[in-house]
């Protein structure tokens, strides 16, 4: 019960930094509003998952095949709702991928 509970708080901590327009607060009444902003969040939340479990599962790859032993065990207390390395404000490049697509394994 406390794995799923850090869980769920991993996913708030995320919800909560990438929710910093009016200090993550809905201030309006409207109900369509409030959706639409709770809809844009979620989707960010979960591109941020993917993103990091696409990481994770590369990093875990290539430290493999270069022979380093990254047991099931270790990886299950790994949580892939990390938020550190998420800029939620300022300019993004993403030319270097133009040519060089992820790789899902």
């Amino acid at each position: 019960m406390g794995k799923q509970l850090n869980r769920g708080e991993h996913r708030q901590a995320v919800a909560r930094h990438v929710f910093f327009a009016d200090q993550g607060e809905f201030r309006t009444a409207d109900l369509a509003q409030i959706m639409n902003k709770a809809s844009c969040l979620s989707l960010l939340s979960n591109a941020i998952l993917v993103w990091n479990t696409v990481h994770i599962s590369n990093i875990v790859n290539d430290l493999r095949e270069n022979g380093h032993t990254v047991t099931d065990e270790h990886l299950a207390g790994i949580s892939p709702m990390l938020q550190k390395h998420v800029i939620v404000n300022g300019m993004y490049d993403f030319t270097q991928w133009k040519h060089k697509p992820m790789q899902v394994q």
